[in-house]
């Protein structure tokens, strides 16, 4: 078992009850251990030195609205944190029980500071807020190492990157990278209000000001993608994130000015609205192992699967985050999640949300 890491991992069930019934009684523990026969009386102790956290520290808070906090974090020791590219996201060990996500902003390049910007959600889950009020300079805290599910393809001849609100995070990394790879791209940035917007004074600041574009809708500069994405030429690359309506308007018109799917990105931060699914019983066929596993209609592929242990990482369980991405070899999928573009729904499905088209069908997956 691993270190108590505040961090979650996926519990294997029957292992562990298997476990608890190979226990010895103490008096044959005491009795083996008088006769010296130590063989498996000990624990043993993996090597645990590639943790999935880091210990690091608030280096600096940054009120930049009064709804948006910028957070940096360092080494405790001084040193360079792991590498990351464009587009990753950090899981933030906020408290035991809020595991949350929150997209880098910082430069790539740049090792010794991790930063992010948090919206305070009055309304949310309680992550948000509960992080604005204890997450003070020199606190220590734990954080994953970065994730990239979002990643920037940097062949690109053009890219246009497009932040509605908080979604600017990830376009600020991204633009910090293309600019140190001499690549051409522009960046807009739309906001309700220059009140509630976080981050302006930072994007004035880099070499690469010139490419930004601030919209503000109260200024009468809301952003237009039908013009923006004007002129699409084979190349050109889009990235979006931002509220729903922000992005489905991005890729909309994107979509109409010829941009294909694969050269179309977005992430999104909050389940969008859902459309009135009907779940069906069905078979996952699991291809490597030669097993069926009956998931019911009231249980996910995820639990169903951890049902019979097999143990396979699941976040976000909103079909948001790309974790429990799988390999899809057959059978008619309903896609449900909010990660994978129509190419990859091809070869790809993710089992925390995505079920049989129909019911009873069978999905053969590669595990």
């Amino acid at each position: 078992a691993p270190p108590p890491w505040p961090y979650p991992f996926p519990m294997a069930r029957e292992a562990g009850i298997e476990a608890y019934r190979a226990m010895i009684p103490v008096d044959v523990y005491k009795d083996r251990l008088a006769k010296g026969a130590t063989d498996g009386l000990a624990h043993a102790v993996a090597d645990h030195s590639d943790s999935p956290v880091l210990p690091v520290v608030v280096s600096k808070v940054e009120a930049m609205t009064s709804e948006v906090t910028l957070y940096e974090f360092r080494d405790p020791n001084g040193g360079d944190l792991p590498e990351w590219t464009a587009g990753a996201h950090l899981d933030i060990v906020v408290a035991p029980e809020f595991l949350r996500q929150f997209s880098m902003s910082g430069d790539p390049a740049d090792r010794s500071k991790y930063q992010i910007g948090v919206l305070r959600e009055d309304g949310g889950r309680g992550g948000s807020r509960l992080m604005h009020r204890i997450f003070t300079e020199g606190r220590r805290v734990f954080i994953s190492k970065p994730i990239n599910h979002f990643p920037l393809d940097e062949t690109a001849t053009r890219t246009i990157l497009m932040g509605g609100g908080i979604g600017i995070t990830p376009m600020i990394a991204m633009a910090h990278r293309l600019d140190a790879i001499g690549a051409d791209f522009v960046l807009h940035y739309s906001v309700k209000s220059r009140a509630l917007a976080g981050y302006l004074d930072h994007l004035a600041q880099p070499s690469w000001s010139d490419r930004v574009t601030v919209h503000v809708s109260d200024e009468g500069t809301r952003a237009d993608p039908a013009r923006i994405l004007s002129g699409y030429r084979d190349g050109w690359h889009v990235y979006t994130c931002g509220p729903d309506r922000f992005m489905k308007a991005v890729l909309d018109a994107a979509e109409k000015h010829g941009f294909p799917d694969q050269v179309r990105h977005l992430e999104y931060f909050s389940v969008p609205d859902l459309p009135e699914y009907q779940n069906h019983p069905f078979t996952l066929r699991l291809t490597r192992s030669d097993r069926d596993i009956p998931v019911a209609a009231d249980e996910s592929a995820t639990d169903a699967l951890a049902r019979n242990g097999i143990a396979v990482d699941v976040k976000c369980s909103d079909g948001l985050c790309g974790v429990c991405k799988c390999g899809l070899v057959s059978g008619a999928v309903e896609h449900r999640d909010f990660v994978l573009s129509n190419a990859q729904r091809a070869t790809s499905l993710i089992l925390c949300q995505s079920r049989a088209a129909r019911p009873g069908g069978i999905v053969e997956i590669d595990l």
